[in-house]
């Protein structure tokens, strides 16, 4: 069976990868280098633990309040246009109690696994920069870490084991953390991959399997004199047994070429990578009122966060890049947001209204697919999302675990 991927960040790798895996002919087709943009510009957390989606209850204040300050971690981008209307309308109508529990168990449940299946591609001859220690949540407000605390129940229940530090207890795990911090929640399991890294190591073992990558963006989509779909662009026409849509933020703009809406529109974050790296030990770090992550890798110490929603475009914001830069100030002993580092860098992280990945068969083809969605945990859900969605590409059925994050729900 032939299947073209189109889309060369890391859910199209993995799927790329989980397909020729079990036989299949794979062509993986992308625009600019595997893994430009989100997929390499990311804090590199793997953590299952955080499923929970972006719409939540309680968010849309919060928004609204980060929205008055130039250097607030979430910023939108108004627009009058039909599609952003619909899109921020659908957030809003999931900001509840009842989604978000079902959004968070169906994520979780994807998840599970992802660290053996990291694992598994390293013993498969996959190079990639890889460490455990698990993920540390500090917080200054007494107010937020007990709301935090009590929302751990769901967690527990998805065997996360999630441990409640004092703010002593933190700095007796973390001694760099400040004395403002008052808690912290602690889970112990979870690790991070620099996601450079892990993309050049997919690539690699990809070729050395007979994946064939071709360069281009795709602009036309349909159906060959066969019958069978196809992809087209400057490259010429790719003929296939399926397709799969792995474009990341730009999924929906090619699901449109199949007569396909998906509300898909993209999320922007910033990364700055420290050289050398300040921030030592080896446990993450999120800022929980700053929503902005600390990732120490081999030689660097990354500071990734801020949520924007407007176009489909990279642009750095020096007043959001300071404002990251800044963060870690209020939550460590010793900070210097001037240190040398590496210019800064975009993200446009895939965004859905409900705040899930859309994963599954595009009705009504039966030979055209979607992995994408994915928000701030594609490297996290990558690993499954492929496996799963090979399943149901070469078995036929869709897998139960996949149900949740069908593009029916959008009516696509």
């Amino acid at each position: 069976m032939k299947v073209v991927v189109v889309g060369a960040g890391i859910v199209g790798l993995a799927t790329a990868y989980a397909l020729v895996k079990r036989g299949a002919e794979v062509v993986v087709v992308g625009d600019r280098a595997p893994g430009s943009g989100a997929s390499s510009n990311n804090a590199g957390w793997v953590v299952p633990s955080l499923a929970g989606p972006v719409p939540a209850p309680g968010i849309v204040w919060k928004t609204m309040r980060s929205m008055l300050r130039p250097d607030g971690p979430v910023f939108v981008r108004p627009s009058l246009a039909p599609s952003f209307l619909r899109f921020m309308w659908g957030m809003l109508r999931a900001c509840n109690a009842e989604t978000y529990a079902r959004s968070w168990a169906a994520t979780a449940a994807l998840g599970q696994g992802t660290m053996e299946a990291l694992d598994a591609w390293a013993a498969d001859g996959m190079a990639f920069e890889m460490h455990t220690g698990g993920d540390l949540e500090a917080f200054l407000d007494r107010e937020e870490f007990d709301a935090a605390v009590a929302g751990l129940d769901r967690s527990r229940q998805a065997g996360f084991d999630p441990r409640v530090l004092t703010g002593d207890e933190a700095r007796a795990l973390m001694p760099q953390l400040s004395d403002a911090v008052v808690g912290a929640v602690y889970f112990p399991h979870e690790r991070r991959v620099r996601p450079a890294s892990v993309v050049a190591g997919l690539v690699t073992r990809l070729r050395s399997l007979g994946v064939a990558f071709v360069d281009g963006a795709v602009t036309g989509g349909g159906r060959g004199a066969d019958g069978r779909p196809q992809v087209s662009g400057a490259f010429g026409e790719i003929g296939a047994d399926a397709v799969v849509i792995a474009a990341g933020a730009w999924s929906g703009q090619v699901a449109r070429l199949f007569g396909s809406r998906l509300p898909i529109r993209p999320g922007k974050g910033f990364s700055v990578d420290y050289v050398p790296g300040q921030f030592a030990g080896d446990v993450m770090l999120m800022l929980a009122e700053a929503h902005c992550v600390m990732t120490p890798f081999d030689g660097t110490t990354r500071v990734t966060g801020m949520m924007g929603f407007g176009g489909l475009e990279e642009r750095v914001s020096p007043s959001r890049v300071r404002a990251i830069r800044q963060a870690p100030s209020r939550y460590l002993r010793t900070w210097d947001p001037e240190a040398p580092s590496l210019p800064p860098s975009a993200g446009l992280r895939p965004m859905t209204p409900d705040g899930n990945a859309v994963i599954g068969r595009l009705a009504p083809r039966q030979d055209v697919y979607v992995a994408s969605g994915h928000a701030m945990l594609g490297l996290t859900l990558a690993p499954r999302t492929g496996q799963e969605l090979a399943d149901m590409i070469l078995d036929g059925g869709t897998p139960e675990l996949l149900r949740p994050f069908s593009p029916a729900r959008f009516g696509a």
